[in-house]
């Protein structure tokens, strides 16, 4: 989203959904927006520890991260099962806090306003060892809050990959909350509305599916502008096949029969520009 729209259309949306909570009368400024955005999500989602911070917050309270993990649906510990872990302990230690800092430093030397938007819209980041595998996730009970749980194999770029991945789960949600996409959300999940998706390749709903497009269209182009597409991704396809599978997705959204039912018009609208951004990207310069 941040590549779809730039920096300045999020914003907005932020703005528009915290407007209740930005203080009168007194000048904006991206901190008063950051803490307006947080007021609004405390009120949307009361069971959701709130942050101290304006920005992005790196949460060490063992008792706030097994909540969190409670919320994302998160169980059991696999560190037994992954020798190449960052950290055993369960939740953030200095090591893994350091990386996740470094991550943060290096996405502000690639881009400011990306790293502006990223400060603003992820409240915090939390790293449980609860998950069968490693990787990063999103869910819309907690809107803002991102867990992450890496490997010492991770280069930093495949931590930034993850930022990105999932601060556009969260500016696609945002999005949604500003504007209709789905008019008829109790039918996406319907047999004959299953559609392809971009990163995992497997039939989903329409909901994931689309997410998934726009999640690989944002990491293709976070690899042309800034770390390359010739990398060994750890934790995303190389781009050649993320592009492909992207566009095969998107094919498979667009060809539903009732997509006019099932995805509004603001929602088209972003899936025909995320098209065009796909078919833009240099193919001479993807890896294998």
């Amino acid at each position: 989203m941040y590549f779809l729209g730039g920096a300045a259309a999020n914003l907005q949306t932020l703005m528009v959904l915290a407007q209740p909570h930005l203080p009168e009368g007194e000048p904006l400024t991206e901190k008063g927006v950051a803490r307006a955005y947080r007021g609004y999500l405390a009120d949307l989602q009361p069971d959701v520890p709130s942050t101290p911070t304006a920005e992005t917050f790196l949460v060490r309270d063992e008792p706030q991260a097994q909540l969190l993990a409670n919320l994302f649906g998160l169980q059991g510990s696999p560190a037994e099962n992954h020798e190449y872990a960052v950290a055993e302990a369960p939740s953030m230690d200095d090591r893994k806090a350091a990386f996740f800092e470094k991550g943060m430093k290096q996405l502000a030397r690639y881009d400011t306003e990306l790293s502006a938007l990223f400060q603003m819209a992820v409240t915090s980041i939390f790293s449980t060892p609860a998950s069968p595998i490693p990787g990063s996730m999103t869910v819309r009970a907690a809107l803002g809050v991102m867990w992450v749980y890496p490997l010492a194999t991770w280069a930093t770029e495949d931590l930034i990959e993850a930022y990105v991945h999932e601060l556009t789960h969260t500016l696609v949600m945002l999005d949604e909350r500003r504007f209709t996409h789905y008019p008829h959300y109790d039918e996406l999940d319907r047999e004959e509305n299953l559609v392809n998706s971009a990163i995992r390749n497997e039939k989903r709903s329409l909901f994931a599916s689309v997410h998934s497009v726009f999640v690989a269209s944002e990491l293709l182009q976070l690899r042309e502008a800034h770390h390359g597409h010739r990398m060994e991704f750890r934790i995303h396809p190389p781009s050649r096949n993320m592009r492909e599978k992207s566009l095969m997705a998107l094919e498979s959204v667009l060809a539903l029969p009732n997509i006019d039912r099932l995805a509004s018009p603001r929602l088209r609208e972003l899936l025909e520009t995320t098209g065009k951004q796909l078919d833009a990207v240099r193919l001479g310069a993807l890896g294998s």
